[in-house]
């Protein structure tokens, strides 16, 4: 039997967190569906624990390749996926047991090109924020509601793993996934291609997926050499991509949005990985050589749906004074990390107080 959705899971090292991941696939009461694990060279057990979960549902299908990159990992599991939509799931992430017959139900019922679902952090110590995007059950015309405003409000922006989508369109217009190597946010460039050519998209509101999060040496928490060239490029790629689309005052509106978020994507990296006020300005001092950087900046320091600390950064950048800008998202990224401990320190708190009244 053909299966509703295939599911791509790339994984490389990840021995001691994969079981879960496949254990909560194998659960779906979705139950046609087809696993496609794509072991993109893995030097730790992690193969052995693929193949040992495929003995025990044979809906896994373990594929091992050389190592070619998480978007190498994902472009293979497309290849061999065959399902009416495609899932993607991180290999350190687990699902509820609803989420894709949720989801494909959703997607058949409005005739869906893409159906996205709510997810949840969970971080290394049990503490995690949940629904993190707010979505409701609902569908929309892209063409009616706006292309821009769906994808400035983020509700189906960046991430991949929180979606099906249909897989005849993706074979359609060949959509793959750009070489990490090339670009930072691949899953971003994918998502912007897809959107090009989709014409309905539903969500529903439960929180079906777990993003597992500050996993030492995982893809996130990783140093990323030539960051900001590769958040440039896919600004160009975009640009490229969407050159001909049937309404350029959309896609420009798209465009100065994303490249804002690239360049302040890139900031914070440099604040988190390396902290020089310094590396900021150099590349800050590269970015405004591009094309786009003084009406992006310009654009983004007058929209009031960015937030009002971004918009002061946006408008400093704006008007050309790069140190003090780069200065401006140090003295922000401190405060927040100031902010974010003593948090932590309430919410550990009321943890313990709370354990200590469960005991009693």
């Amino acid at each position: 039997m053909k299966p509703s959705v295939s599911i791509v899971i790339p994984v490389f090292n990840v021995e001691k967190y994969l079981k879960k991941c496949l254990d909560s696939l194998s659960a779906q009461t979705l139950r046609e569906i087809e696993i496609i694990v794509v072991d993109d060279g893995s030097t730790d057990g992690s193969l052995a624990v693929a193949r040992e979960c495929a003995r025990g549902d044979a809906r896994i299908q373990v594929i091992h390749q050389e190592n070619r990159g998480v978007s190498g990992a994902r472009n293979t599991g497309l290849d061999a996926a065959s399902g009416d939509y495609i899932g993607f799931v991180d290999p350190d992430d687990w699902v509820e047991a609803g989420m894709y017959e949720a989801l494909h139900t959703r997607a058949r019922q409005d005739e869906s090109d893409f159906c996205a679902c709510d997810y949840s952090l969970v971080y290394e110590d049990g503490v995690g924020t949940h629904s993190v995007l707010g979505l409701r059950d609902g569908k929309w015309n892209l063409a009616e509601y706006g292309l821009d405003k769906l994808w400035n409000e983020k509700k189906f922006a960046a991430v991949i793993w929180n979606k099906i989508y249909r897989r005849s369109l993706i074979e359609q217009h060949g959509l793959r996934f750009e070489s990490t190597k090339k670009v930072f946010s691949e899953d971003v460039l994918f998502n912007l291609f897809f959107l090009r050519h989709a014409v309905t998209a539903s969500s529903v509101g439960t929180s079906y997926y777990h993003y597992f999060q500050m996993r030492e040496g995982s893809i996130m928490n990783s140093i990323k050499p030539d960051h900001l060239k590769r958040e440039l490029f896919l600004v160009d790629r975009f640009s490229d991509y969407y050159a001909t689309y049937p309404n350029p005052e959309v896609s420009e509106r798209m465009m100065f949005r994303l490249f804002f978020e690239r360049i302040q994507n890139s900031c914070m990296y440099n604040l988190d990985r390396r902290g020089r006020v310094s590396h900021t300005w150099r590349e800050l001092r590269e970015a405004k050589q591009h094309k786009h950087f003084t009406r992006s900046m310009r654009t983004a320091a007058s929209d009031s749906e960015i937030w009002l600390p971004m918009r002061g950064f946006a408008g400093i950048a704006g008007r050309g004074m790069l140190l003090p800008a780069a200065c401006y998202i140090h003295a922000f990224g401190l405060a927040s990390r100031m902010k974010k401990k003593w948090r932590g320190r309430g919410e550990s708190k009321r943890s313990k107080a709370s354990s200590i009244q469960s005991a009693q």
